[in-house]
Order: structure tokens, then C-alpha cells, then sequence
């Protein structure tokens, strides 16, 4: 699989102080939804990569999960990963490869630069 898109969404969050962390790279932000309907129609799915990692119980590892706009996928370790201001290169070690274009705002940027380069092995 070679999945290369646009990310029009990016973000990084914390929880427990930091113990828990999530990043996506998602193609188009998720849509408001009226849970006020009887017959809520579920959005198609859409282009994204995400990572997280839970630093309260060891082993520390990162959890990686993707969907190609068709189905979900996850559980495999990351092999390399390249990263720019505005460009995700990651490679997982089944040679899945992703190529994600993206903008953000420089304090999401340095976290989540922060994050995945020091998990790197």
C-alpha cells in the first residue's frame, strides 16, 4: 500500500498530563454532527493516519492506525520516518508507505515533532 494525500486536519492532544498522546494527519476535518436525528447518516470515511502512545504503563511503544478511505487498518511497528514543516514521509514495517502533506500551526508542529522523533528507533 502507497497512500499519499492532503491533510486538511492535523492535530495533537494530551491526556493525563501527558501520559496519553494522540496525533492524525486526516484528509478533511470531521464533520458537526446533529445527534438530534433519528437516522444519523454516517460520513464516508475518509484518508487519515494516526499515532498515540501511552506512557503510564511500560512497555512505551507507539500504536499506529490509518484508513485508506475505504477501510481501517493498525498494529504495525513504524521502520523510518521522515518530517518536514509540511510533509510526513513513514514507511511501517509491513512496507506500508504513507506520504501526507499538511500545514499547521507552529506550536501543533513542534509537538508533534517532538512526539514522533523521539520515538524513533
Amino acid at each position: 500500500m502507497h497512500l499519499v494525500f492532503n491533510a486538511e486536519e492535523v492535530c495533537y492532544s494530551e491526556a493525563l498530563g501527558g501520559d496519553i498522546i494522540q496525533v492524525s494527519f486526516q484528509e478533511t476535518p470531521d464533520p458537526e454532527m446533529d445527534y438530534s436525528k433519528k437516522k444519523l447518516t454516517l460520513p464516508p470515511p475518509v484518508k487519515y493516519i494516526g499515532f498515540s502512545a501511552c506512557y503510564e504503563f511500560p512497555p512505551f511503544s507507539i500504536s499506529v492506525e490509518w484508513c485508506d478511505g475505504e477501510d481501517d487498518y493498525g498494529g504495525e511497528s513504524i521502520r523510518n520516518l521522515e518530517l518536514t514543516e509540511t510533509k510526513l514521509n513513514l514507511i511501517l514495517e509491513n512496507n506500508y508507505r504513507f506520504e501526507v502533506s499538511f500545514k499547521t500551526d507552529d506550536i501543533t508542529f513542534q509537538n508533534i515533532k517532538s512526539f514522533l522523533l523521539s520515538t524513533k528507533s
